[in-house]
């Protein structure tokens, strides 16, 4: 099942300043999104809302034309994965952590499914064994991306994902993503990098005082 994932008109008010200032985006089956400001823009506000973690003073997020306020948040959080800049760890080793998500829907990670993810991501198999907790945070943030896709979510969801990582660790995770979106899988990242965005090759979106437009 893949659906269309869309924001519209979202508002996120904070002390009394418009965080989000009617935001609106349309995410296609399949398609990659890439949102770019400069901090402060409220980009990582509107992916946050997006994703569901925040609810917004104004306007809805749908799934599949349904507004998500209807759908089960397990069953939302499962098809729309989100993968958060600084990503916290399960207790337990790294392929612990990436077989949680897919027991807790009653299915089975194999440790050769579990050591392609991670190859996947940039990452050598040895470091399944490794207690999730203490990685570095590059290591945190591909583990997380690992993690996020054993669920074959239909729907990935990004805020700064290349953040933590050195410039060629950063281009290789924006290349899996591409090869990613190019399976049908919808990808919408958020990031500051404009290299990143561009390289991404879909959808270009610029955000600025709370409000998205299509960069051209």
């Amino acid at each position: 099942m893949t659906s269309t994932l869309e924001a519209r008109e979202l508002v996120v008010v904070r002390e009394g300043r418009r965080i989000l200032d009617r935001a609106s985006i349309l995410v296609r089956s399949g398609e990659a999104v890439a949102i770019q400001g400069p901090s402060g823009s409220g980009k990582s506000t509107f992916a946050r809302a997006l994703a569901t973690l925040l609810e917004p003073d104004g306007g809805a997020v749908l799934l599949g034309g349904r507004d998500a306020r209807q759908i089960v948040p397990t069953q939302f959080r499962t098809r729309v994965a989100f993968l958060a800049q600084q990503p916290a760890m399960f207790e337990g080793s790294v392929v612990q952590n990436l077989k949680t998500g897919p027991a807790l829907h009653g299915e089975s990670l194999s440790d050769a499914q579990a050591s392609d993810l991670i190859r996947a991501v940039g990452l050598d198999e040895p470091i399944l064994q490794r207690e999730a907790r203490i990685l570095s945070g590059g290591e945190k943030q591909r583990v997380a991306l690992a993690r996020a896709l054993a669920n074959a979510p239909e729907v990935l969801l990004l805020d700064e994902p290349t953040a933590a990582l050195d410039p060629e660790a950063g281009e290789r995770i924006v290349a899996l993503l591409r090869e990613l979106r190019l399976r049908g899988l919808s990808i919408v990242m958020v990031t500051h990098e404009d290299a990143h965005a561009r390289a991404l090759g879909g959808t270009l979106y610029r955000c600025e005082r709370g409000r998205l437009a299509i960069d051209s």
